[in-house]
């Protein structure tokens, strides 16, 4: 028989875990690597399960245990490549197979410029993007909601200009619009 502890693992591994996955690729990018740190999120979130005290709500626990994970990870990650050569910026990026609309492509140039913000400003991105709050942004990433909200507009302006939606069309600015209306 199941114990409680594995129930409730169980339970926030099915409600959390797409949301802490996309956390994941906001810190590092590759797949693999995102893969491995969201392994170790859950076992972090497994080891210390017992230890939640109920003091916010469980979801912002656990993001906060992804966060702080994710940081640790990248840091290690960027010593490690420092180590390595670099791989020449032409060849970092593979074509995606199989376009097949308009859309897929816009959503996919978004993540692209949303990867070449600065890390605090991709995990914010991020969770605006899963309509997380400004409060639980600001628990999470450990700044203030005020701050969150100033972010939010250099981030959009960010978007926006990296986009160039002139250039692509006005549907590129109801994306980066999106993370201007997050819950607040």
């Amino acid at each position: 028989m199941k114990s409680t502890k594995e129930l409730q693992f169980k339970s926030l591994y099915k409600n959390h875990k797409d949301k802490v996955y996309r956390l994941c690729l906001g810190f590092v990018k590759k797949k693999e690597l995102a893969n491995d740190l969201f392994q170790e999120i859950l076992i972090k979130v497994w080891r210390h399960l017992d230890s939640f005290k109920g003091e916010s709500d469980i979801s912002t626990w656990i993001y906060r245990i992804a966060y702080n994970t994710a940081l640790t990870f990248s840091a290690r990650e960027r010593k490690k490549d420092e180590k390595q050569t670099e791989i020449p910026s032409n060849q970092e990026l593979s074509e995606p197979e199989n376009y097949n609309s308009e859309q897929e492509i816009r959503i996919q140039m978004l993540y692209e410029a949303i990867n070449g913000l600065p890390e605090l400003d991709r995990v914010i991105a991020t969770l605006l993007l899963e309509n997380t709050s400004y409060k639980t942004i600001a628990e999470i990433s450990g700044i203030s909601e005020n701050y969150v909200a100033v972010k939010v507009n250099r981030i959009k302006a960010a978007l926006t200009q990296k986009l160039n939606p002139q250039a692509h069309g006005n549907q590129l600015q109801r994306y980066t619009t999106t993370l201007a209306k997050s819950k607040s």
